[in-house]
C-alpha cells in the first residue's frame, strides 16, 4: 500500500511539473492585442490625441514590441490598436500603469461604444516588413462556427499564407483569438488601396470567400485603415 502512495505522489507530482512547466511557457509567449474603439464623431479630435499618446507610452514600455495606432478609412471616428507584447504579463504590467489608467478614463467619456480589446496568440506571422509611406492597413475578424473549426482554421491560414508577400503586401498575418478558438484576426498591410484590390480579385482570393461562407458564424468583418501617426 505504501509503494502504491509513493508511487501515486510521484506522478501527481511530475504532472504539476508538467502543468507548471506549460504554464510558465504560455506566459512567455508573445501576446498581440486587437482593440477597436468607437468615438463619438464630435470627439474624434480629441480622441485621437489621447490615442497617440498611449501609444508614445505603450511603445516606451518594458516589453512593448509593436503599438500601432489606426484610424478607419470609411469612419474617422473609428480607431483601431495593434499592439504586440513580449509576454502576457508586459502588457498586464503596462495596463496598470497610472498612464495607461488615465487614458481608459479619460477616453470613455468620448466613447460611442465599448472600449473593445481582444487578445490574440500568433497563429501563423510572417517575417517582419518595413510598411511603405502611407500604408493601407486591413484588419478582419473572422468568426468560424464550432463543427467547422478545423477546417475552416485550415483556410483561413492558407489564405492568409498565399496572400503573404504578393505584390504591394507587407504583412499577412492570421491571429487566434485566446479566449474563442474559432474566432480569428486578419491583419494586412498594403502600400496601396490597389494593391489590395488586385488580391482580392484574385481567383485564390474568391475561392477563398467562397469556400468559408458556408463555415462562418459571422459577417466577414473587414475594415480598412490608415496609420495614425502624430
Amino acid at each position: 500500500m505504501h509503494r502504491y502512495f509513493v508511487a501515486a505522489v510521484m506522478i501527481m507530482a511530475g504532472l504539476l511539473a508538467h502543468g507548471g512547466a506549460a504554464l510558465a511557457q504560455d506566459a512567455a509567449q508573445p501576446v498581440y492585442i486587437v482593440t477597436y474603439i468607437e468615438i463619438a464623431p464630435s470627439s474624434a479630435a480629441e480622441a485621437r490625441k489621447l490615442i497617440l499618446g498611449y501609444v508614445a507610452d505603450a511603445k516606451q514600455a518594458p516589453g512593448a514590441v509593436e503599438i500601432a495606432a489606426l484610424q478607419r478609412i470609411s469612419d474617422p471616428s473609428h480607431f483601431g490598436l495593434i499592439e504586440q507584447w513580449q509576454s502576457p504579463g508586459a502588457k498586464q504590467a503596462f495596463a496598470a500603469t497610472d498612464a495607461a489608467v488615465k487614458f481608459r478614463a479619460m477616453l470613455a467619456p468620448l466613447q460611442s461604444a465599448p472600449y473593445d480589446e481582444r487578445i490574440h496568440a500568433a497563429f501563423s506571422v510572417g517575417p517582419a516588413m518595413s510598411t511603405s509611406g502611407d500604408p493601407v492597413v486591413i484588419m478582419t475578424h473572422v468568426d468560424i462556427i464550432p463543427t467547422q473549426v478545423e477546417p475552416g482554421t485550415a483556410k483561413v491560414k492558407s489564405f492568409v499564407e498565399q496572400g503573404r508577400g504578393t505584390a504591394g503586401n507587407r504583412r499577412f498575418d492570421d491571429l487566434i483569438q485566446s479566449n474563442r478558438k474559432n474566432h480569428f484576426t486578419i491583419v494586412e498591410s498594403w502600400d496601396a488601396p490597389a494593391d489590395k484590390s488586385n488580391w482580392i480579385s484574385s481567383p485564390a482570393a474568391r475561392a477563398f470567400r467562397q469556400e468559408l461562407q458556408p463555415m462562418s458564424g459571422g459577417l466577414y468583418d473587414e475594415r480598412a485603415y490608415r496609420l495614425l501617426r502624430g
